[in-house]
């Protein structure tokens, strides 16, 4: 069996590994390059029980589960590491607080614990990413770069990927492409899938208090918002209508 999956993001990469693990045949078609949206821009952290209460709970704690395991599986460093999780304000100057942590500026105030290194921990996204697609090439994964452009069919069933005018054939055919997905809407009949956009990541704390930070250990931070206060992303989704449209047309 080959399968070919398009888009070479996190999600393409996992299932290139994984697939390859059990010994079928996959290939990962990218148009620009392994993990360069938002699978290498994410905070690349992760929580145990963050999602407990939700229909999420337990893909959050396998997830969870299976990043340490994939560390230990996985003879690469993609900065993954256990580590606290605290949450508070900043602003104002610091409050007396149960919790002294000397690399904190003075006008940060640590309110509470949020995770310890049991339940939280954190991964370099892109480094994650490249390394799964090199362990899944080891296994004879292949990574292919050009464009999709269509799906080939025969009687209803999908044969291959119409790449840079040439076809890929295969036996089954995963679309990973992230918010270009919903360039598939045009070829199969399936949803179209629109963006997301969290609010802005930091406000005064009595209108937004979401919001969090997260320091990577290559030294870079990544800031983001409270993932409840997330809605459709209006000027981008009229950005993939037009995609959407063009490729219609064309």
């Amino acid at each position: 069996m080959h399968v070919l999956i398009c888009g070479g993001g996190v999600i393409g990469a996992s299932i290139a590994y994984f697939l390859s693990c059990r010994g079928v045949k996959a290939t990962v078609i990218e148009g620009t390059g392994l993990a360069c949206a938002a699978s290498g821009k994410s905070g690349g952290f992760l929580a145990l029980d963050w999602c407990d209460g939700s229909p999420l709970a337990r893909l959050a704690r396998r997830s969870f589960a299976l990043h340490a395991e994939l560390a230990e599986e996985i003879a690469e460093d993609w900065g993954y590491r256990r580590l606290d999780t605290y949450g508070g304000f900043a602003g104002f100057r610091r409050r007396r607080s149960a919790y002294d942590l000397g690399w904190l500026s003075d006008d940060v105030t640590v309110a509470h614990a949020l995770g310890s290194p049991e339940t939280t921990a954190q991964v370099h996204p892109g480094q994650f990413t490249a390394a799964l697609m090199r362990a899944a090439e080891a296994r004879g994964a292949e990574l292919r770069l050009g464009r999709v452009t269509g799906i080939t069919q025969y009687e209803g069933r999908a044969t291959g990927v119409e790449v840079d005018g040439n076809v890929v054939e295969g036996d089954a055919m995963v679309i990973a492409m992230g918010p270009w997905s919903i360039l598939a809407a045009c070829w199969l009949p399936l949803p179209a899938v629109f963006g997301l956009k969290p609010q802005p990541r930091f406000r005064h704390r009595r209108k937004n208090p979401g919001g969090g930070c997260v320091p990577r250990i290559s030294g870079t931070e990544r800031c983001g918002a409270d993932p409840r206060a997330v809605s459709p992303h209006r000027r981008h989704n009229v950005r993939l209508r037009h995609l959407q449209r063009g490729a219609l047309a064309g």
